[in-house]
């Protein structure tokens, strides 16, 4: 039963499922209020699609009222005046339809077509916004975590050598100076890992906020792989770019606005354009007029029922220069358009220059700084012994280990950020930032 309550006192220890980068980049998505309303906007936009497939079709009313004229109306038998009280009752159905309106029905709905595939761009590029931002917070996190393990290594080593430099000073082999020089060293080392973990504090509360998680809970995150391979990635930036231009979301978003202002051009073009609307109904109705005889309601309906065929035709004259204008305008926000989508093409081929190079070099640090920090821990060994046995200064000797926990950072920072570029330029090459 002690075992039992142990194991159920320690279960909620254990329940903490540590995150992973993909996880929390599903999360972040999850609870993001920028991809929220981009899904709002993304909905508005299919409304907005139906609407304009709608609009091409006929339009349907149907009509019934009843009057009741006291004193004083028309008679509607005899269409003269009578001073009877009489009630009316009529019933009416018509068709509308825009047979040809110069082109504007078809582009406003092709512009609709195009503002739902933007919306759905601007939806995938939130998405990827956010998982991108969560990504560099949580490499961000993860070089902190391991830089303070580095950090705690050092002051322990620096304190271990103040011992020694203490117990040495006793015997006689190390003087005063080099006893304030270990404390000096050790005193640095303690703030240096002091400030590693506010360091640290500050990362995770920015994941927090990227992810928009919960500040109070506590978040493990699972330890992200740094042993990629330092291999020089193979693709160019032309392979690349060929993919991106066609498949990015915010390329795909500068395309659409293009086509949208395209379309309503050739929607101002078509107001110049002379109209037709063919319109069709029927119409019945029935009247009763009190203290008389009136004829019975189905003869009446029968009698009384209409039916009308029409054609109208509107050709655009004078409209104050509004129509002028409006394409105009129209005009200008296509080029306006057209700049911003070379302008972004342009941006996102930089983009992809700088991941290739940022690939290409970090590889080639990377395996430099790995054989550097191999040499500077071989230097410090034997500088360590060195200075146990009297034959190195203690200033000489800590700038030995000083060098070498340099190289541990650099090296642990130099890993995590070539495997950062390599995802962002995976994403650029297939345009998916999260596995399935």
């Amino acid at each position: 039963l002690l075992t039992l309550a142990v194991s159920i006192l320690l279960t909620p220890l254990y329940a903490q499922e540590k995150m992973t980068l993909e996880a929390c980049m599903k999360y972040a998505i999850k609870h993001s209020t920028s991809v929220q309303q981009q899904e709002i906007a993304l909905e508005d936009a299919r409304q907005n699609y139906i609407g304009a497939v709608a609009s091409a079709m006929p339009s349907i009313n149907a009509s019934t009222g009843g009057t009741m004229n006291y004193g004083r109306s028309i008679d509607p038998e005899t269409n003269t005046y009578n001073n009877l009280k009489t009630f009316n009752n009529g019933y009416s159905l018509s068709v509308s339809w825009n047979i040809f309106a110069g082109g504007q029905i078809v582009n406003q709905f092709r512009k609709a077509k195009a503002q739902k595939s933007q919306a759905q761009n601007a939806w995938q590029d939130s998405r990827d916004d956010i998982a991108i931002k969560v990504m560099d917070a949580y490499v961000n996190l993860q070089y902190y975590d391991r830089l303070c393990a580095i950090m705690e290594a050092k002051r322990d080593d620096s304190f271990a050598t103040l011992e020694k430099t203490r117990k040495m000073k006793e015997l006689g082999m190390n003087s005063a100076v080099e006893l304030s020089q270990a404390q000096a060293q050790f005193a640095g080392d303690d703030y240096a890992s002091v400030n590693a973990q506010g360091l640290r504090e500050t990362a995770l509360l920015t994941l927090k906020q990227t992810m928009n998680y919960p500040v109070a809970d506590t978040l493990v995150l699972a330890e992200v792989c740094d042993g990629t391979s330092l291999a020089a990635d193979s693709c160019t930036a032309d392979e690349v770019f060929v993919f991106a231009r066609h498949n990015n979301p915010k390329i795909l978003q500068a395309a659409y606005e293009r086509d949208m202002a395209a379309y309503d051009v050739r929607s101002a073009r078509g107001a110049f354009v002379p109209s037709l609307r063919l319109s069709a109904g029927i119409s019945d109705y029935y009247y009763r007029h009190f203290g008389s005889t009136n004829l019975p309601y189905s003869e009446q309906m029968d009698l009384n029922f209409g039916q009308y065929v029409g054609v109208t035709l509107s050709i655009p004259l004078f409209s104050g220069l509004s129509q002028i204008t409006t394409l105009k305008k129209a005009k200008n926000r296509r080029l306006d358009t057209q700049l911003a989508y070379d302008d972004r093409l342009q941006e996102l081929r930089i983009s992809i220059e700088q991941a290739v190079i940022d690939c290409r070099n970090l590889s080639k640090e990377a395996v430099k700084m790995e054989e550097k920090a191999v040499s500077d821990s071989i230097a410090y060994t034997f500088a360590k012994r060195k200075y146990e046995e009297g034959l190195m200064s203690f200033l000489d000797m800590q700038q030995t280990a000083n060098t070498w926990y340099e190289s541990q950072a650099e090296l642990l920072k130099t890993r995590l950020l070539l495997g950062v570029k390599r995802r962002l330029l995976d994403y650029y090459r297939t345009n998916t930032l999260i596995g399935k």
